[in-house]
């Protein structure tokens, strides 16, 4: 199961956010992430892994635990 990007996308519908909403919020939390839309969208669609920095800076800009990304069905 590819619980990171079933989950972020599942946020951003929540929360009525755009992809280019969160990216320039997680680079303006963390510059040296450099994210972009392409980034972003790799993530999403289960192309690219989420770094911890990443995945940090994307909680912040949303404003949301990093324990909304742990499987409780799977413990």
């Amino acid at each position: 199961m590819s619980l990171i990007p079933d989950v972020a996308k599942r946020i951003l519908q929540e929360q009525g956010r755009t992809q280019k909403w969160v990216t320039e919020k997680m680079n303006s939390i963390n510059p040296s992430l450099e994210m972009d839309k392409n980034k972003f969208s790799a993530i999403v669609n289960g192309n690219r892994k989420m770094s911890g920095d990443e995945l940090l800076a994307f909680c912040m800009a949303l404003e949301i635990s990093p324990d909304v990304f742990t499987d409780q069905e799977v413990m």
